[in-house]
């Protein structure tokens, strides 16, 4: 039976400018320059907070050291979720979820963000009517961020499913690349935060916009 690994951040939830305001306020203190909307894409958008860390800051961090700013960043980021009318799942998502539900697809996420962040999107988001919190492959500061395949590969191994059974929705255009590392069966590209042309060229098989052609949807993974 197929199953199905969704990045969060961006295709389940689109919060393009919650990140950007986060990102730019957190970031910019730091290195006392803007933050180009390339570096944004190329830098922050999919990858590990240790790997964005790096490259603005130019030198490795202690592991301590990246947990603290990566929080601290994060705080601000869910406090600009919880003052917004925007803090929703993708539109049509929900729908789509309660029928994934009804057909007993195996399913969970696999994401960059940390424990808090999860726990943040179960509580708020009401993720547990769909997905189980302790099947979630998250950012432990072990495993390798995308576009490594690993994070993708945990989860299929959680799902007790063979990676290429696995159809992987993801909007970035290094999560896409993960997916092609790990030979997912299909990969439905999200273009919420990237273009549609630059997921295609990255390896997606399939593009949609949102959720809300719930037919073109469940066709691509019935496929």
């Amino acid at each position: 039976m197929t199953a199905i690994i969704f990045d969060f951040n961006g295709t389940m939830f689109f919060d393009e400018k919650f990140q950007e305001i986060s990102w730019k306020e957190f970031m910019e203190k730091k290195i006392n320059r803007a933050i180009t909307d390339e570096e944004f894409q190329t830098y922050i958008h999919g990858r590990n907070a240790s790997e964005t860390f790096e490259y603005f800051l130019g030198y490795p961090l202690s592991k301590e050291d990246i947990e603290q700013m990566a929080e601290e960043k994060e705080v601000v980021y869910r406090k600009l979720c919880l003052a917004s009318k925007d803090f929703h799942l993708a539109p049509g998502l929900e729908e789509l979820l309660d029928k994934l539900k009804e057909f007993k697809m195996p399913m969970t996420i696999a994401t960059a963000s940390g424990w808090k962040n999860v726990q943040f999107f179960f509580q708020y988001l009401h993720l547990d009517r769909w997905f189980d919190i302790h099947q979630v492959i998250y950012n432990d500061g072990k495993v390798a961020g995308k576009p490594a395949p690993d994070l993708f590969l945990n989860a299929a191994k959680v799902l007790e499913k063979d990676i290429h059974d696995c159809i992987i929705f993801e909007d970035s255009v290094s999560g896409i690349e993960a997916a092609k590392r790990a030979q997912a069966k299909r990969i439905v590209g999200v273009a919420s935060m990237s273009r549609q042309e630059s997921l295609k060229n990255s390896g997606a098989t399939d593009i949609i916009c949102d959720y809300t052609d719930q037919k073109e949807v469940l066709k691509i993974i019935k496929e």
